[in-house]
């Protein structure tokens, strides 16, 4: 009885992995404009309900470069 149940554990294992590649193979196939599109959508919607989505660390980093050069040509 001990193996019928290890092997339904893992036929609902693979099932469950198996369930998760759809989204992942839909993803992938996405154009960047289409995965920008979809990511200005998800944050729009966040908006709409009062949430703040989280700062983007890239976007973060940039402008704090930016800021950098700025200074130190006022500087220079």
């Amino acid at each position: 009885m001990g193996s019928l149940n290890r092997r339904l554990e893992s036929i609902e294992a693979r099932r469950k992995k198996r369930g998760a590649q759809p989204s992942r193979e839909a993803l992938a196939r996405l154009s960047d404009e289409e995965l920008e599109a979809a990511e200005d959508s998800l944050l729009a919607e966040a908006r709409a309900r009062g949430e703040q989505p989280p700062p983007n660390e890239l976007l973060e980093k940039m402008k704090r470069w930016e800021a950098e050069t700025i200074e130190q040509q006022r500087r220079g």
